[in-house]
């Protein structure tokens, strides 16, 4: 009906709102500091080259956090936009949870985790867009290392089941709260406000996950208790493939 209809564009306007005004506190926050830092040395307020320095890799450091929300936005709004080009191709997924591992394994190493990843069988052949599908687990590897506290593990796990896939991404680290677990997939949700801030995570990278896994015809569900927190991605083998012909 046309007043559903107008119910729903209001919704959706209230939700870019949102939207921007999360993204614009985002920004603002390590720009703020980019531009004090380098104001700093533009009055030439330091007092030595390793003052300079400090400056500046805090404004590196900054800037970075930045790219990763603005790409993390991209990525989302590109996503959510109908009739998003899905790049569907056949992949072996063994071989892109393995590169995946490895991209990370210097991370890993740094903060005293163990990576590891099983796929079974070998090759496990999937119909699914390599990119986007890459996205997923980076965003799912990247959340265990920043809210997986005190982890000693993160591991990929990846099963045919009949025709389906169920990969499992899972870490030892510190429990969602359970208030948190059903909210997660929501856009700029966070578990703890306070930690999120000073992590620089958008709160649009589980969203993203979301995004992509609808645009598969998959489903992501957590679970998380003391032992273990584990994201689970099942996905169709094989997509059907649309003929565009809406010209």
């Amino acid at each position: 009906s046309a007043v559903r209809s107008m119910d729903d564009e209001r919704k959706i306007e209230k939700s870019k709102d949102e939207l921007i005004t999360n993204v614009s506190h985002d920004l603002r926050t390590p720009l703020t500091s980019i531009i004090g830092y380098l104001g700093l040395i533009e009055d030439k307020q330091y007092r030595s080259e390793e003052d300079i320095l400090k400056y500046t890799h805090t404004a590196y450091e900054k800037a970075k956090q930045m790219k990763t929300l603005v790409d993390d936005l991209f990525e989302y709004t590109k996503v959510q936009q109908h009739g998003a080009p899905v790049n569907i191709m056949k992949i072996d997924l063994n071989q892109l949870i393995e590169q995946l591992t490895v991209s990370f394994e210097l991370e890993a190493q740094h903060r005293g985790i163990e990576i590891t990843s099983s796929v079974i069988p070998n090759p496990l052949m999937i119909e699914a867009d390599p990119e986007k599908l890459g996205r997923v687990f980076n965003n799912l590897v990247s959340n265990a290392f920043k809210y997986g506290n005190g982890a000693s593990y993160i591991r990929i796990d990846a099963r045919q089941e009949n025709d389906m896939v169920v990969v499992k991404v899972a870490n030892d680290g510190t429990p969602i709260p359970e208030k948190a677990l059903d909210h997660l997939f929501e856009r700029f949700y966070r578990a703890e406000a306070s930690r999120s801030r000073a992590t620089g995570g958008t709160g649009l990278g589980l969203a993203i996950v979301k995004s992509i896994v609808d645009l598969h015809h998959g489903s992501v569900k957590v679970t998380s208790n003391e032992d273990e927190t584990a994201f689970i991605v099942t996905l169709p083998l094989k997509q059907e493939i649309k003929e565009n012909n809406q010209k």
